[in-house]
Formats: C-alpha cells, structure tokens, sequence
C-alpha cells in the first residue's frame, strides 16, 4: 500500500450525473484506469469518506462559495470508518487538511494524525510531544482556526468509488455517492444521518496538466458539463434549511 500524499497541487472538475448512467461509464474508464490501491480490495471496490468541515459562527466559508468567491480556504477533518465495527481508538488516524481554491486550481496540505493528537489539538489548542515535527504545518491549521474563529459544523459522509490512470499516476477520476450528513462539533458517525439525493453521483476528475483525449470523449458521449457541487454547503443545508431562504 502506498503512503498518502500529504500535499497536492492540481485541476478539479465536478460533473452531477444521474446514478443510472455512471455504471455504464466506468467500463469505459476501466480501459484507460483501474482501482485505486485504497480500494480495489474492498467490497464494490469503495471506501466510506467522512468528513469534519470547520467554519465561523456567521458561516463565512458557506457565504463565500454561495458568492461564487473564486479563491477561498477550507479547513476539514477527515478519516475513513468501517461502518460495520467502526469506533474510535485513541491510534485511530485522521487527516487534518487545508484546501485552498483558485478558481478550477486546488491546493491541499493534509497532515496524518492519531485521534488522540487531534482531540488535544482542536479541542485544547495543544500539540503533543510527538508531533513536533510537524508544528509548522499545525500552527497553519490551528492559526486559521483560532483567528476566523471556526468551529466544527457538520459531518459530511459518502461511498467513494475511485480510479487512477494506468499511464499517469496523477490523473485520477471519483464518484462519490450516497451523500449523508448531519449536525456534530466533533468526529463522530451516525447511522441515522439524513441523506441527500440518491439519484445523484458527484463525478470529479483530478489532473496536473490536460484531460487525456479518451476522457475528452467520454465527455463529448455523455454530454457532460462542468457544474460545481459543495459537499459542505449541500450538506449544510440539509441540515439547516433555513439557510436556502437567507441566500
């Protein structure tokens, strides 16, 4: 298994497509791609991807992407649970990350990290002994923090399906699907949490340079287009609607 890169520069692009059509796609995908190494043992070959996203008390990050603001900054926790025994142990890792937006242009630092060295990070502004060697990158996250005065809002929760190019380990493609969510001011899981619509799939590719010319195609055959998709503010809104009657 490979280590995980903790630090990406490139082009993203969302495409919404109907769940009815994205398994007559990935064929297609398959003679150009295959599994990512995370997934391609597991069942479907998908892993769960829960989500932490961080903002102010008068919710600026939402604001900001409703705006259409071309460059913006997120701060998120994220981890990978099993669903079938999954409980937090104080090794448990999760992922600190700080994504930054210029336009269509995504640059991401993200930072390994047990439970335990996240509960006493965010919770009591404290950074442990073993984690020294990473202060400067955790004063990033925790400065951002502190000065925009942000807290956990919500737990945005999806089954990834993901594949990498044969040729170019940087081109990647994901289909992220059913969506759920709900309100937590910290880590947590909840089988009970209210999904979003399950028709729907979130296709997004990932790449340095250009679209390789068999994905141009596929393109061209869907007819698919460009069309921006927040997980967070989505997801947000779900479980605050009254948020859609104040835009």
């Amino acid at each position: 298994m490979p280590e995980p890169k903790l630090h990406f520069q490139r082009f993203e692009i969302k495409y919404q497509i109907p769940s009815s059509i994205i398994e007559g796609m990935i064929p297609e995908f398959l003679k150009y791609m295959e599994p990512d190494p995370y997934a391609k043992n597991l069942p479907d070959k998908a892993y769960t991807v829960a989500s932490s996203y961080y903002d102010s008390v008068g919710l600026d990050c939402y604001y900001q992407k409703i705006a259409g603001i071309k460059t913006r900054k997120k701060l998120r926790v994220r981890f990978y649970p099993n669903f079938k025994d999954f409980k937090f142990q104080p090794d448990t890792q999760v992922f600190l990350e700080i994504k930054r937006k210029y336009n269509m242009v995504v640059i991401k630092d993200r930072f390994a990290l047990n439970h335990k060295n996240c509960y006493d990070l965010l919770k009591q502004n404290k950074i442990n002994s073993d984690l020294k060697n990473k202060q400067s990158t955790l004063n990033e996250f925790l400065w951002l923090k502190i000065y925009n005065g942000m807290l956990p809002q919500n737990m945005v929760i999806y089954q990834r399906k993901p594949f990498i190019s044969k040729v170019d380990q940087d081109f990647r493609v994901t289909i992220d699907y059913n969506l759920r969510t709900f309100l937590s001011d910290w880590l947590s899981v909840d089988k009970n949490a209210k999904s979003l619509n399950q028709k729907l799939v979130i296709l997004e590719v990932k790449f340095n340079n250009v679209l390789p010319f068999w994905f141009q195609g596929i393109i061209q055959r869907y007819g698919l287009e460009h069309k921006p998709f927040s997980k967070y503010c989505n997801c947000l809104e779900v479980c605050r609607p009254k948020l859609i009657n104040n835009i």
